[in-house]
């Protein structure tokens, strides 16, 4: 029982502590590459419903690769654990200018929550060995990367849409 709680908190902990990321010069297209054989080892039984849709390009990013990758992991594990509708999780990553945008579409059986602090509003939804800190977690990581992070709810499509926007190194491939 004690280890049972000693891991309770240090998971809390984790979630609660502030991010220092550990810059590297990457390129997308191989933080993409590497973000999908990560989210295969995550959820190696859900690989046929996600969907990718990436165009990554020859950019620079200049990053912390697995803290990015932990935020997209926890955002794949949102998915899967709340109101999942029918059809794919598709993940979109593109350049734009001299933005790298990662765009994730998740289908919702039902939505009625405000997208207006996403990520902002820790505690909100608890349960049984969840804190609702992991969208916290995903905002502060993508922040830390002097990024940003938006949600949106597109009730036609029954589809939350979360974009995570980071700057493009200024370093060339």
């Amino acid at each position: 029982m004690i280890s049972r709680l000693t891991t309770t908190l240090q998971k809390v902990s984790g979630a609660l502590s502030e991010v220092k990321p550990n810059l590297i010069s990457y390129r997308a297209s191989d933080f993409v590459e590497d973000l999908r054989k990560k989210i295969v080892q995550e959820f190696p039984d859900k690989v046929p419903e996600i969907s990718w849709d990436v165009q990554p390009g020859d950019a620079v990013l200049l990053i912390d690769p697995q803290l990015l990758q932990e935020a997209i992991v926890e955002l794949f594990a949102n998915a899967f654990r709340h109101d999942r509708g029918e059809g794919a999780i598709v993940l979109a990553a593109k350049i734009d200018k001299d933005r790298f945008l990662l765009t994730f579409r998740e289908p919702k059986t039902r939505f009625e929550l405000s997208t207006e602090n996403w990520g902002r509003e820790p505690l909100r939804g608890v349960s049984q060995g969840h804190y609702g800190l992991g969208l916290r977690r995903v905002r502060t990581i993508v922040e830390a990367h002097d990024g940003e992070m938006h949600a949106q709810y597109d009730p036609k499509g029954s589809t939350l849409i979360t974009g995570l926007i980071l700057p493009l190194s200024r370093e060339k491939a």
